[in-house]
């Protein structure tokens, strides 16, 4: 689970990354001098920015232009990515590149820059940001790409899809909706009243050291992983809903409304418990199947047992005493191999060894309950934790 985010949220940061077409133009300015820039674009443009430290600020107007404001950067240039047979018509696709002060500074590298960044762009735009060392801040957009190696990343109101990770800060979603991925590997997810725009559209959150808490999240298919946090969600469920939940050492706490109808599937560990204010019907597991036993069965009284064959001594033949028990010759210990030039060794018993590694399974219970008339189902596996379903 932990390489699994760590990579995920790596690889999203450095995706992020512009690549470096022909310039469309650029502004220079004085250390201490505010620079801006601007260009017309489509309302559906794609703007993509990446630093190496400082905060990024960017919010959707209903203009058709692209507006970039630094008080901290030596340079900003505006590179158009898009190949369209009419160059004067609006751009579809820019990549805004940052340069520091300096005569040193090698205009074909991206991502270097320490520059705080303002953007304003139209509200159709999809968005793919980046720094380093910062916090991020989007608001009103179409689609939101975010990466932060150490800073925080806020994004209301984005529409269609939004994606953001960070390694050493925490991701606040509000008042959004489409399709949801974020991972957190050393701080909190927080998301506030998020709905699909899609029937299709599915949300996912991970963290590794961090708590997760949702609220009124309505998307149809919703996953939660923690490795080492607390999962917090409230809110009504979706009809026909599916919600999974999987924490390695923390809580789970579902806070639900008084007529909720659900199906639970849980696996707990067995010194956790499950904690309802619902009345749910437990359904009983199918009984296992009964162990095979390689013994003899007994037969019924009076049956003779199975016969045992005479020893090696026993003549064919020769009847038994009454009363006197055949003697039987314990059978010949096997000989050791020994190897020429070797003395022989000893008989002795074999031992054998099993080199098989001895696994210790986690002590799991399964749980299934019905509560009304269980129209969502919601899955739970919780290690070390325990399970609440609460009342609002």
């Amino acid at each position: 689970m932990k390489l699994f985010v760590v990579s995920a949220v790596a690889g999203l940061i450095f995706s992020l990354a512009g690549t470096t077409p022909a310039h469309e133009g650029k502004t220079e300015s004085q250390p201490g001098q505010k620079i801006e820039r601007s260009m017309p674009v489509s309302p559906q443009v794609t703007v993509t920015l990446c630093v190496s430290s400082g905060t990024l600020t960017v919010r959707g107007w209903e203009r058709n232009e692209l507006r970039v404001r630094s008080a901290d950067a030596g340079q900003i240039e505006l590179r158009r990515l898009d190949k369209a047979k009419d160059p004067t018509a609006p751009a579809t696709r820019i990549d805004v590149m940052v340069l520091d002060h300096g005569p040193r500074v090698n205009p074909r590298l991206d991502c270097q820059a320490l520059a705080d960044i303002t953007m304003e762009v139209p509200a159709g735009a999809t968005v793919q940001v980046q720094t380093r060392d910062g916090d991020i801040s989007i608001a009103g957009v179409s689609a939101v790409y975010a990466g932060s190696q150490n800073g925080n990343i806020a994004i209301e109101r984005a529409v269609t899809i939004i994606e953001a990770g960070s390694v050493g800060g925490s991701i606040s979603l509000k008042e959004s909706s489409g399709r949801v991925n974020l991972s957190s590997a050393g701080g909190i997810v927080e998301v506030a009243n998020v709905k699909p725009t899609n029937s299709g559209d599915s949300f996912e959150v991970g963290t590794v050291s961090g708590d997760i808490q949702l609220d009124r999240v309505s998307n149809p298919k919703v996953m939660a992983k923690t490795v080492n946090g607390t999962v917090t969600m409230t809110g009504p469920l979706a009809r026909s809903g599916q919600y999974a939940f999987t924490n390695m050492t923390g809580d789970v706490v579902l806070g639900l409304p008084h007529d909720a109808s659900f199906q639970l599937n849980a696996k707990v560990s067995e010194k956790r418990d499950i904690v309802s204010d619902f009345a749910l019907k437990y359904i009983e597991p199918p009984p296992p199947p009964p162990p095979i036993s390689t013994a003899p069965k007994p037969g019924p009284a009076g049956t003779p047992g199975p016969a045992v064959a005479p020893g090696p001594s026993a003549k064919p033949g020769t009847p038994s005493k009454p009363g006197a028990e055949a003697k039987v010759s314990p059978p010949a210990p096997p000989k050791t191999p020994v190897a020429k030039g070797h003395p022989p060794q000893k008989s002795g018993p074999i031992i054998v060894v099993d080199t098989q590694p001895i696994v210790t399974p986690y002590l799991l219970r399964r749980v299934q309950a019905i509560c009304g008339t269980g129209d969502a189902t919601i899955s739970v596996a919780s290690f070390g934790g325990t399970v609440r379903l609460k009342k609002l």
